[in-house]
Parts: C-alpha cells; sequence; structure tokens
C-alpha cells in the first residue's frame, strides 16, 4: 500500500527521546514536509560503543535497519560513542564521547556525520570497559547532577548547560545529510 503523504518519511532508529528530538528538527529545518517513524533497536544494537569504528557501525547498522523496517524515504542511526585520542608522552590515555549520524536513503546512498566531542576522564572509561556498561551508569558521579535528563545528557552538566545531547545530535545528522543538500557537489556513498 502507497504512503500518501507529501514529504519524505524518516524512520528514526531510537525512541531515545534526545536523538528523535534531534533527528526531527534538522529534517524539519531542511526538509518541513518530513514526517517520522520511531523504530525500537534497543536490543539489536550494541550498547556503549568503544571507537570510531563501533561507534559508526552502530550508526549505520540503527540507520540500515530503521528504514528497512519503517519502509521509509531516509533511515537515520545516531550513536553515542567514546573514542580514545593518540597517547602522549607520559603514557596519558585521552577519551572523547561524541555521536555519529548515519543516514541511508532508499536508494542505498549512505553518509555519516559527527557531533563536537567531550572529554571522559581515563577512569571512567576503564570502568565502562570493565563492566560493560553505559556511560549513563557513571553519569553522577562524573557530573554531580542529581538528575540527567535523556534530552540533556552528560554533556549539559558538564558544559554548565550550554550544549545539550539533542544539540549533539542536531549536529551529527547536520552533517550527515550534507550530500543530499549538495547533490550537484557532493555524492554520497
Amino acid at each position: 500500500m502507497a504512503r500518501k503523504t507529501s514529504g519524505p518519511l524518516v524512520a528514526i532508529g531510537s525512541r531515545n527521546r534526545a536523538k528523535v528530538r534531534g533527528v526531527r528538527k534538522v529534517f524539519k529545518n531542511f526538509f518541513r514536509s518530513a514526517h517520522f517513524k520511531e523504530v525500537d533497536l534497543t536490543a539489536r544494537v550494541k550498547t556503549q560503543p568503544m571507537g570510531l569504528d563501533d561507534t559508526a557501525k552502530g550508526a549505520r547498522q540503527r540507520a540500515e535497519l530503521a528504514i528497512k523496517e519503517g519502509g521509509a524515504d531516509f533511515g537515520v542511526g545516531v550513536e553515542a560513542g567514546i573514542i580514545g585520542l593518540a597517547v602522549e608522552k607520559g603514557g596519558e590515555r585521552f577519551f572523547l564521547n561524541v555521536q555519529i549520524a548515519a543516514v541511508v536513503d532508499s536508494g542505498g546512498r549512505l553518509s555519516f556525520g559527527l557531533s563536537s566531542g567531550f572529554p571522559i576522564p581515563a577512569r571512567f572509561v576503564s570502568l565502562i570497559e570493565a563492566e560493560q556498561v553505559e556511560l549513563d551508569r557513571y553519569a553522577h558521579e562524573l557530573t554531580g547532577a542529581k538528575k540527567i535528563t535523556e534530552e540533556e545528557g552528560v554533556v549539559f552538566h558538564l558544559t554548565k548547560g550550554r550544549l545539550s545531547r539533542v544539540e549533539m545530535t542536531e549536529q551529527c545528522v547536520s552533517m550527515a545529510l550534507v550530500p543530499w543538500l549538495n547533490r550537484e557537489n557532493v555524492r554520497a556513498g
């Protein structure tokens, strides 16, 4: 049965409120008549990816599953992950929490975008790796905040309210859409 909508249908590979709000805001900004469908993929994607490749793989998996299950024009996957930076003199390790968006269209074209990143102390990363848990498990200890909402995220408290998880989602989704916004200059895939 054919859809009767004027704009593109965007399948979002998450029900996380921050991701959903960020994706909706970006697509509505660029494609005013976009419609949305949320696809819950919680049980099928890895929790707390570590490394750039794992994070990108999770975002791509979410986007591809979302477009397939949602019967959509676009599938969007957003994944937050912790990436390690090169070790400096003295052996100190540095880590950033970033979000990667993958966008795939019904023709199979794929693109990725990256958000800004914020530092995560190595001691928390060691605990996360050892216990195989998400960063949220240590959110209170890391930020001192009593309550952290999905929309705010850890970043909101670490930046004293200047940047939220929704905004990080907006950043990475906007960057992933570049090929569709500039078809004559940039090719996806």
